[in-house]
């Protein structure tokens, strides 16, 4: 099978070799590089047909197989056994053509200098893939290799994208270049832009999507609109139609971005995150006051949590511009990618990217607590791994911020306890309840008739009275607990019926979003 891959181009020898010693008698290497997706798996169905196929023709063929008779090519073939009757047979078969067999030359399991013939056949719809370069020169081998085998690229300098301000335009027009496209979401406040082939530039400003452009983007225009991003690849990543991809990158004049690519066969879909350029004071975050007590934990785990572009990220930038200015420290991040750019005045402060300065979040959790930081910034958890370190870190002395996924407090504690086995769940449990300082759950909501986003938030100071039941794997009672806190405490629902209340949000929002959704069962849409 990984010849057939190989010689078809669909996977590299590079590819192969890396996962090899994966694959066993139970999982074939083409199943191991469905797994690792670098593989789709109608493909691998399609060859592990046409590789059974071959090896049951080479094994019917195999015992009756003559020997070749080089002086009379046209003779047939010698019988052993001379039947008593003869008849003259029947005229074969054309044979289709097939290629020449190769002879392989290798060592066999004993390590003695062995060789064997192969038949290298092509299979349909193998020949060539949809895989090509947009608008980008082509890479060496080589360096395509080191891409291949997760290899961290040898440029690793973060762009800036500082230099002469770029002015925006009054009015938006699909010819205009990307920093222009930027500039002017940035003049309007927009914080996502997107580009697609057949549609008009969207972007999105207080969470609702508006044109931004009267014509629409043609499918040539969508590729140099994104070849003109890849030039702020601090990496120097090349773009390759198929392959899906997410990074930062930043263009003289405008700052930084994070592009998300996806495929419709060739055609790329682009999404634009704007990342602000100034930092965030922890007022204008609008987080209860006791949580600004975060910053001033000498160790221990806060985590902060949310759906996905609620400003968790900014929450825990702001975080460690705090620290930096209030104290001398070593500040580690790890994040997926980097977005703004950080300064410690007092200090020491490295910026890691996973896949452009460390292979993966554990690598570069591995690396801050070898490097000894005193400050530990991790955006985001994947993984329970990478969670089990973070506390392992902060029960060294480091104070860790980390961003997660969670819609209340209540859910994100109960996931975590949940995800580990029961064997294991009471030391787990333990170790949570001992490092846990606090835990920031937010939501940003549209306001009324889209006048921009307001903040609803749950955060919590752990207690003794919260640890006890983090330990004891009974948390039924937390919310309970967090709303008798007072100042050390707020829930999800009393921070949504406020925002009711103030004429911020719909009660719809309130009720969409609320832990104890009959709270707000008379907003309950028809």
């Amino acid at each position: 099978m990984a010849k057939v891959l190989v010689h078809n181009k669909v996977v590299s020898q590079d590819q192969i070799d890396a996962h090899w010693a994966e694959a066993n008698d139970q999982v074939d290497i083409g199943l191991v590089l469905v797994r690792a997706g670098l593989l789709q798996q109608a493909m691998y169905e399609k060859v592990l047909a046409f590789v059974k196929n071959l090896e049951a023709k080479n094994a019917a063929a195999a015992p009756a197989r003559p020997a070749a008779q080089p002086a009379a090519p046209a003779a047939a073939p010698v019988a052993p056994a001379k039947p008593a009757v003869q008849a003259k047979p029947a005229a074969p078969a054309p044979e289709p053509e097939s290629e020449p067999a190769l002879q392989i030359e290798g060592n066999n399991i004993y390590g003695e200098s062995s060789s064997s013939n192969m038949v290298v056949e092509k299979v349909s719809g193998l020949e060539t893939t949809s895989i090509s370069s947009i608008g980008i020169s082509t890479e060496s081998d080589a360096e395509e290799a080191d891409v291949e085998n997760g290899e961290l690229p040898s440029r690793f300098a973060i762009v800036s994208g500082e230099g002469s301000e770029v002015m925006a335009p009054e009015t938006l027009l699909p010819t205009m270049n990307l920093k222009k496209v930027i500039a002017f979401a940035r003049k309007f406040g927009a914080t996502d832009i997107y580009l697609f082939a057949d549609r008009q530039i969207m972007m999105r400003q207080s969470g609702a999507i508006f044109p931004a452009t009267e014509q629409a983007l043609d499918k040539t225009r969508v590729a140099e609109l994104l070849a003109e991003a890849a030039e702020g690849f601090a990496d120097g990543y090349k773009v390759v139609a198929g392959k899906n991809f997410s990074k930062t990158f930043g263009l003289p004049g405008v700052g930084r971005a994070r592009i998300s690519v996806t495929w419709d066969d060739v055609n790329p879909s682009v999404s634009i995150r704007v990342i602000q350029n100034e930092s965030v004071s922890f007022d204008n975050l609008f987080l209860p006051q006791f949580c600004q007590s975060f910053a001033n934990l000498p160790s221990g785990l806060v985590l902060v949590a949310g759906p996905s572009t609620s400003g968790r990220s900014t929450t825990v930038t702001t975080f460690a511009e705090m620290i930096a200015a209030s104290r001398p420290c070593y500040i580690h991040t790890i994040e997926r990618p980097i977005e703004r750019l950080l300064k410690n005045p007092n200090g020491a402060i490295a910026q890691k990217e996973v896949g452009l300065h460390v292979k993966s979040g554990i690598a570069g959790i591995e690396l801050a607590i070898r490097d000894g930081a005193d400050v530990i910034c991790f955006d985001h958890l994947e993984s329970m791994e990478e969670l089990n370190l973070l506390l392992q870190a902060a029960n060294a002395g480091a104070l860790v911020f980390a961003v997660t996924g969670g819609n209340n407090i209540h859910a994100l504690i109960s996931k975590l306890l949940m995800s580990v086995p029961e064997t294991n769940r009471s030391a787990f449990a333990c170790t949570l309840a001992d490092q846990l300082k606090g835990v920031i759950v937010q939501h940003l909501i549209p306001v009324v008739q889209n006048q921009g986003l307001v903040l609803a938030v749950e955060a919590m100071r752990v207690t003794s009275t919260v640890a006890n039941m983090i330990r004891r794997c009974d948390i039924s009672q937390l919310v309970a607990a967090i709303s008798s806190q007072k100042d050390q405490g707020v829930t999800l629902d009393d921070s949504l019926q406020k925002c009711v209340e103030s004429g911020y949000i719909d009660g719809a929002e309130a009720w969409k979003r609320a832990y104890d959704s009959r709270r707000f069962a008379a907003y309950r849409p028809a």
